[in-house]
């Protein structure tokens, strides 16, 4: 068991193409945003008093679900690699589900600026671990655009205010 764990996990982390399975999620994982933006730009402003702040929620559960995909790599590199867990990799990985509660908080355009810098750091943050070969090499082609589509969608209600 412990060789089809490593092999599927070498497999994931070493592929090029980003998996189909991953892909569509993703995609449909955005849905929300997009439709939320479009409703949030469109539709009266009585809809933009849920439209907004449901956006803001979606964007910090979505922060909240990046920042625990480290917390699998990690659980998963531990095993396979046959080491600790490293408590600073954890602690980095709940920062996003932190710092997205606390936009929560913010009024006007606040929360969708900071959500919009929690999604462009963490893709910062991906980016880095890519490059230190923590990451698949396939994730940032998942990455930045979906962070561009989801930066575009939290901005335009503001632009369009």
């Amino acid at each position: 068991m412990a060789n089809s764990a490593e092999a599927t996990t070498r497999t994931i982390v070493s592929h090029d193409d980003v998996p189909l399975t991953v892909f569509l999620l993703t995609a449909a994982g955005f849905l929300p945003f997009g439709a939320l933006s479009f409703g949030a730009v469109f539709l009266p402003a009585e809809a933009q008093a849920w439209i907004l702040p449901a956006q803001h929620a979606y964007a910090a559960v979505i922060l909240s679900f990046l920042g625990g995909i480290y917390w699998g790599w990690e659980f998963a590199m531990t095993f396979v690699q046959s080491r600790p867990v490293s408590s600073a990799r954890l602690v980095i990985g709940v920062l996003p589900s932190i710092f997205g509660w606390l936009a929560l908080f913010l009024s006007g355009i606040w929360p969708a600026l900071m959500l919009t810098a929690c999604f462009l750091a963490w893709l910062g943050y991906d980016l880095w671990r890519t490059q230190s070969h923590s990451a698949p090499r396939w994730y940032p082609k998942l990455r930045i655009p979906v962070t561009v589509a989801v930066v575009v969608s939290l901005i335009a209600p503001v632009l369009a205010a």
